[in-house]
């Protein structure tokens, strides 16, 4: 039964490819996640997906297809044509967005601190208020914005930018998350499992190892379902 990490293997090496040179075709500068993909160390999330399959040289199904595809990813049947139905259009050297832009705002309501002794200054706002706005639309009644400090997650979030949390929504490997565990301790993490009652939640940093936290050591995991700079931020919510 051909594994996600096999056959990343094996169509990198029919492009002649090695880990170094499809790590460089998706703008990485270290080999070693490739690495921990093809020896199924680690699962790519959706946005790595993105950037090998057209590295390989195949599309996003094809790339997941398999006997486990569905185990790897469960909600990429729906999520592909929502990242395609987004892709600006081309129409006769002009750009063009598919749809329109929803528009919204959604409170920031604290601060995170990235890494183990991260911190989660709840500010008790009601629904829908909170210490500024953020410019953005999320169908989650109860999505919240924070602030986000330290580089346990960088690069791929800097401090100083803010996130989007949707605690309604379904998060699955690979998908950043906030965790708050019930000594306190609240940090921002990428998901890989719940097995056997333990969570395993990793950085993109990897400076930072892997965190195993009993199941009921954790009392709240929130899909985080944006990044966004500074610009997104305002202080008084837009009439």
């Amino acid at each position: 039964m051909e594994t996600l990490g096999f056959r990343i293997k094996r169509l990198r090496k029919q492009k002649g490819f090695s880990q170094k040179q499809l790590a460089e075709e998706c703008g990485w500068s270290s080999q070693s996640r490739i690495g921990n993909y093809e020896s199924d160390l680690r699962e790519p999330n959706l946005t790595d997906l993105t950037l090998l399959a057209p590295a390989l040289g195949v599309s996003i199904a094809e790339l997941i297809s398999g006997t486990n595809s569905q185990q790897l990813v469960p909600a990429q049947a729906n999520l592909e044509p929502q990242i395609l139905s987004r892709a600006p259009k081309k129409t006769a050297g002009v750009v063009k967005p598919i749809g329109p832009t929803k528009e919204g705002v959604v409170p920031v309501v604290g601060t995170a601190k990235l890494g183990m002794d991260g911190y989660f200054e709840a500010l008790d706002f009601p629904v829908g208020h909170g210490d500024g706005y953020l410019h953005i639309y999320s169908d989650d009644p109860n999505a919240y914005g924070l602030r986000v400090i330290g580089d346990s997650m960088h690069p791929r979030i800097k401090s100083g930018e803010y996130v989007l949390i949707e605690p309604n929504k379904i998060y699955v490997t690979g998908d950043e998350v906030m965790v708050q565990t019930q000594d306190g301790r609240s940090m921002i993490k990428e998901f890989i499992y719940l097995r056997d009652g333990v969570y395993r939640f990793d950085s993109v940093n990897q400076d930072h190892s892997p965190l195993h936290l009993d199941q009921h050591d954790v009392s709240k995991v929130h899909l985080v379902g944006g990044i966004l700079k500074s610009s997104r931020f305002a202080h008084d919510k837009p009439e």
